[in-house]
């Protein structure tokens, strides 16, 4: 959370319930945008990107569509992977 509040962005909540999916971290951007945040804990960066599921991803969008309309502005997704020791690694793409 504090890597992004570093960006200036400004958190509206976390763990916020939509019909689709929980949102770990909800921020409002300094463009004037949504960010969600996924957050997940590893130990082996290695296997990054096989912790999120298609299923997964698929309700994370659903969700940042349905944030959009409600909020009518732009929705982005990122995903936060953490370790112990508290390195954060961010992935601002989805959609593979």
């Amino acid at each position: 959370m504090k890597h992004y509040q570093l960006k200036g962005y400004q958190l509206l909540g976390q763990r916020v319930k939509t019909p689709f999916a929980e949102v770990d971290l909800l921020f409002k951007t300094s463009r004037q945008t949504l960010l969600m945040v996924e957050v997940k804990t590893t130990n082996l960066s290695d296997f990054q990107p096989f912790r999120i599921s298609k299923k997964q991803k698929a309700r994370l969008v659903r969700a940042m569509l349905f944030l959009a309309s409600r909020w009518d502005i732009p929705v982005e997704v990122h995903w936060a992977f953490v370790t112990k020791d508290g390195q954060i690694t961010v992935f601002e793409d989805i959609s593979d």
